[in-house]
């Protein structure tokens, strides 16, 4: 069976080549685009106004999921922002004391009091780099976090552009309806 679709495609492919020549292809299209015009013209303006509709009603639980989304991964995208401001902030007294610490073991002291309690140089320089250790994984972190919100953002504008295009495709539908209706009066 596929063998005779197959020997008969080509013989009518053949047969149009020597008929028609180069224009064949050109003949072809036209006689398809003239017959899903006659299919069209005898759809009646009922039968497309439900079609329509349909479509418009299909495509409202996309829209309203969609926009859930939307809303959901704004929410994300705003507590990340908040979440990573408090972050940064917060590395500035981390940087402060670090300098401080520093600064004062530069001094050349071997004994350091801070808040009424003695350390020697040694428990300072160990407290030096536990802090700087903690100050550089605190950094790493934000700076993932800046990445994560950077990505979150592109995924947001992505989404927002698709629930726009629903939503226009959604209004091109409803004029479409509005003139059917039109034309159907």
């Amino acid at each position: 069976m596929f063998k005779k679709l197959v020997v008969g495609s080509a013989v009518a492919a053949l047969a149009g080549g020597l008929l028609l020549g180069s224009d064949a292809c050109s003949y072809l299209r036209t006689f398809g685009s003239n017959v899903r015009e006659a299919v069209k013209s005898e759809i009646s303006v009922e039968f497309e106004l439900d079609r329509i509709r349909d479509e418009v009603d299909n495509l409202m639980p996309e829209i309203r999921s969609h926009m859930t989304v939307v809303a959901e991964q704004s929410v994300d995208v705003k507590d990340l922002d908040r979440e990573l401001a408090d972050k940064e902030a917060s590395l500035s007294p981390q940087k402060e004391a670090i300098l401080a610490l520093r600064t004062d073991l530069e001094s050349g002291k071997n004994h350091f009091t801070y808040r009424a309690v003695s350390y020697s140089r040694g428990e300072v320089e160990a407290d030096l780099a536990h802090r700087f250790e903690s100050y550089r994984t605190a950094e790493g972190c934000v700076k993932r976090d800046r990445q994560i919100l950077a990505a979150q953002r592109d995924t947001l504008h992505a989404n927002q552009k698709k629930l726009d295009t629903m939503l226009s495709r959604k209004q091109d539908l409803i004029v479409k309806v509005a003139q059917l209706e039109a034309r159907l009066k």
